[in-house]
């Protein structure tokens, strides 16, 4: 099975997320073999394995049977107000589900999310790769409940899904009803999130409108006039994603590609090296995590095979990552 990985600085949320819902954090890191220590780490990733893990040992010790579920309604997604910016700037909902399924993939990688509309309804149909590959309930409990509060912040409060569905038999959808204020049905054909028609029609600027944008964040909203910083701080997720291309990009902004490369050049720069900074940037806080090996670091960045990304790391720190790694560990 392909390794999944989750951000580790979420899977601190995750902990304190539970711990506010009368759990034990450090019972349950024990149950999912976590080392304490990894919550003090402001940058790598962790097998969603032991995020599973986890989940099931809450679900086990609480009273609850939706703690996982409800953990999922809690957990903010990383860099809440840089996708804010970037939705904001969506031509319509298909270009924000697919700058949503990039943000989402960079917090817990192996997330598909696409649109499908029909007649009088809209679905959003996900795979969660990893929670369906395992069969746990209790990861996947807590990674929908997570998509559908995302829907809830990018929608607003007057948003409201008509259905949830599931491919796979849960136990507890019942409640799970209960928590999302919407019929949960299972042993569907796909997953889904479904809701009204109507918000097919929405634009970034009516979710987020630069009003409301400025008074939640004005030093935010100035961001969206540096376009150069903006892209530099969605392309993670767009690498994660495995999407990286120009073309994407000028297409979840709503522009040509000339008019993206043009207002580049105009900042001093160019996408080619906005993406290798990025890639540089990222290789530095993977390789702080030992638990990543050279192989995995080059496959998260996106390149074809690790002695490509070995070549791009010694050009860019005279360094092999090998080596640069036992420099900055000191041994």
């Amino acid at each position: 099975m392909q390794e999944y990985q989750f951000q580790l600085p979420a899977l601190k949320w995750v902990v304190d997320i539970l711990e506010q819902q009368g759990l034990d954090r450090h019972r349950l890191l024990a149950a999912a073999d976590i080392s304490p220590s990894l919550l003090r780490q402001t940058s790598g990733l962790i097998s969603q394995l032991k995020v599973a893990k986890l989940m099931t040992a809450a679900d086990r010790a609480s009273q609850q049977p939706l703690a996982s579920a409800r953990c999922g309604l809690s957990m903010p997604l990383r860099k809440q107000g840089v996708l804010a910016i970037a939705v904001q700037s969506m031509p319509n909902l298909e270009a924000m589900i697919q700058m949503l399924k990039a943000f989402l993939n960079a917090q817990s990688s192996g997330t598909d999310l696409d649109l499908v509309q029909e007649a009088n309804l809209v679905r959003a149909e996900f795979s969660l790769r990893f929670a369906d590959q395992l069969s746990c309930d209790s990861m996947h409990r807590a990674m929908l409940c997570n998509l559908f509060k995302t829907f809830q912040t990018l929608f607003g409060e007057s948003w409201r899904a008509t259905e949830v569905w599931l491919m796979h038999s849960f136990s507890h959808t019942k409640e799970l009803s209960q928590l999302l204020n919407c019929p949960v049905k299972d042993n569907k054909a796909i997953n889904a999130i479904v809701f009204e028609q109507r918000w097919a029609h929405v634009t970034g600027a009516q979710v987020y409108p630069a009003e409301a944008l400025r008074k939640q964040s004005s030093e935010t909203l100035q961001r969206l006039e540096d376009l150069d910083d903006l892209i530099y701080q969605i392309l993670p997720p767009l690498i994660y994603d495995g999407n990286t291309s120009i073309e994407h990009v000028a297409e979840l902004f709503g522009v040509h590609v000339r008019v993206l490369q043009k207002r580049l050049k105009a900042k001093g720069t160019s996408y080619s090296t906005l993406l290798e900074d990025a890639r540089k940037t990222m290789a530095v806080e993977f390789l702080v995590d030992s638990q990543l090996s050279i192989a995995d670091i080059s496959l998260q960045l996106g390149f074809k095979e690790p002695a490509i990304f070995i070549r791009s790391f010694k050009k860019w720190f005279k360094q092999t990552p090998l080596q640069w790694r036992k420099s900055a560990k000191g041994y």
